[in-house]
């Protein structure tokens, strides 16, 4: 799980030279990116590479690394905020202003064979909403999405990785798959596809802590269940 690929001093932020360093040791360590919808398919040490929020420096900095190592990618974009900024966060403190992927960016992104999927309408935590607000961020951002760049829309990042049985239940009725901000590598048969859980990555990672997070228990030992209806 990344979110934005600059060299600005956000939390959210790998600079482009450590997300080159991390796609380098990936590659080296043999693993092969992959879709969702291969995740039940035989394949030999498979990684999913995701992005939340959408923002454009994933196109301008993350995009060409990625292609360097023939790696694809999940990009979760904010449909009422294609084409501007991060507005969720300006109250927040050490908030960064960061630009996002506009449509024709999206479009870019798809046609190098990456993968696009909804982060909701607004980026609102879906657990502070009513039933009626939440179908609205479920439903109507895959609709305005796969309307705005023709692409079939079958992943859900839930926003702040909050969620309730309500919105966990709304995403597997219109979504292939849904992911968490919960600690874990996704298994198969242990974890439901509706709340995937995702391995963090950050600026400080050392090549050895990433291969402990992947090859061991480490970010397995994190994952609780009770976390995915906060």
């Amino acid at each position: 799980m990344y979110h934005s690929i600059s060299d600005d001093k956000s939390s959210l932020s790998v600079s482009p030279s450590k997300f080159l360093e991390q796609m380098k040791f990936l590659r080296k360590s043999g693993y092969n990116s992959i879709n969702f919808n291969q995740i039940y398919k035989e394949n030999r040490k498979p990684i999913i590479i995701t992005f939340d929020d959408g923002y454009k420096d994933n196109l301008i900095n993350a995009l060409p690394i990625l292609k360097k190592y023939n790696f694809i990618s999940t990009c979760f974009v904010v449909s009422d905020f294609i084409g501007e900024s991060n507005k969720w966060d300006e109250n927040k403190k050490g908030y960064f202003y960061k630009e996002l992927l506009t449509k024709n960016d999206i479009v870019e992104w798809l046609s190098h064979g990456m993968s696009i999927g909804s982060h909701g309408k607004s980026h609102k935590s879906l657990t502070e909403l009513n039933e009626e607000q939440i179908r609205n961020e479920i439903y109507n951002s895959k609709n305005e999405i796969q309307d705005s760049v023709g692409t079939n829309i079958d992943t859900f990042s839930y926003p702040f990785g909050q969620i309730n049985k309500y919105s966990a239940d709304a995403v597997r009725e219109i979504y292939n798959f849904g992911v968490t901000t919960v600690r874990s590598r996704f298994n198969t048969i242990k974890h439901k596809t509706y709340y995937i859980p995702r391995i963090h990555m950050s600026n400080d990672l050392s090549n050895f802590k990433i291969f402990l997070k992947l090859k061991t228990i480490y970010e397995d030992i994190k994952y609780n269940e009770k976390q995915l209806y906060m």
